[in-house]
């Protein structure tokens, strides 16, 4: 025997999974404890940091490396700066900021138990069975809260805009003349849709809180508000409204399963005119389902916060296909999100 000592497979992939736990908390509390807001006024070690947020030296000289290595910050000659990413998405002061997605995580961290909760859950008997928890719930009633709109409004808009923004540069809408933003949110994509297109009209489809909250609170204080209006619809009891060439839904198929994508999907069909298209907004899967990375982590999170998942680009063409509708056409977008068109046969 040579004596050599057999270790196996390297276990790093284990030791990056077991410590990347502390990341997405590390990032919370930093944004809590105005940690980007103070390197944003002025650079500093963490010792200075510390002393100048009264927090505890020890700890700030653990947390700064993190967010480093993580790439929120840069070391200089001993001083933490933001980034690029920070600066845009960490700020307070940025229209971009993601401070209503860590007040969500914040809310609902997620956990062990809760994975396994959701493992053994029995398969629901009907499609009105609630999720539980998360907004899902909110459209499965047809009622959600005033209180409950304004954050999920907050939420969804903080994690949109750049998304919003390239799709409005990427999609083609120089034939459309009136879009119907179906499950609009905060409108946040309807309103960069109307500021790349100035021909374009566009309504905000919600829920009536959901409509009241993205009026006041989003498109009010846009040059664009003048072409956008809502219309308070629900779209699992009534039919989707007529009058409109485009129908477009960001986020909203990934919710469900594949039965309520098909009637959602159906209901795009006999709303639209001869000729009029359909835009669906996902983050899409690759074919195999298990890339690209961020993409597989959130359909993760649609399974524990929703009834749905995220798809693939064949998928979706399925389920248009399935509804009647033809000529299929992928757009690539911000990150993994891409949108998939189709047209109502003229």
């Amino acid at each position: 025997m040579s004596g050599r000592i057999a270790v196996g497979s390297d276990d790093q992939l284990l030791w990056n999974l077991h410590l990347s736990a502390f990341s997405l908390p590390a990032l919370t509390a930093a944004d809590e404890l105005g940690v980007f807001e103070s390197l944003a006024a002025q650079p500093a070690c963490a010792t200075e940091l510390a002393e100048r947020l009264r927090l505890n030296r020890r700890a700030m000289r653990a947390l700064l490396p993190l967010l480093a290595s993580e790439g929120l910050l840069v070391q200089r000659h001993g001083r933490y700066h933001l980034t690029d990413a920070t600066r845009d998405h960490l700020l307070a002061s940025s229209p971009q900021y993601w401070g209503p997605v860590l007040a969500t995580v914040r809310s609902f961290p997620m956990s062990h138990a809760r994975i396994v909760e959701a493992m053994t859950a029995p398969e629901p008997d009907r499609w009105g069975a609630p999720v539980g928890h998360g907004p899902a719930d909110g459209w499965i009633e047809g009622n959600i809260d005033r209180s409950m709109a304004t954050k999920i409004a907050a939420y969804m808009h903080a994690n949109a805009v750049p998304s919003a923004r390239v799709a409005a540069q990427r999609v083609d809408l120089s034939k459309a003349q009136r879009l119907l933003d179906v499950g609009a949110g905060s409108g946040v994509f309807a309103i960069a849709f109307a500021q790349a297109n100035p021909h374009l009209s566009c309504t905000l489809m919600d829920l009536q809180t959901m409509c009241d909250v993205a009026m006041k609170d989003y498109v009010r204080a846009t040059e664009v508000a003048a072409r956008i209006d809502a219309r308070a619809v629900d779209m699992f009891r009534q039919p989707l409204p007529q009058g409109y060439d485009t129908l477009f839904f960001s986020n909203i198929f990934h919710d469900w399963d594949f039965e309520t994508g098909r009637m959602l999907a159906a209901k795009a069909f006999a709303a639209l005119p001869a000729g009029g298209r359909i835009l669906l907004h996902e983050m899409l899967l690759d074919d195999t389902h298990d890339g690209p990375p961020v993409a597989v982590r959130f359909s993760f999170y649609m399974m524990l916060g929703t009834k749905g998942q995220q798809f693939t680009a064949a998928e979706l063409s399925e389920l248009l296909f399935s509804a009647g509708f033809v000529h299929v056409q992928l757009t690539p977008c911000h990150g993994d999100f891409a949108v998939v068109a189709a047209e109502k046969p003229a």
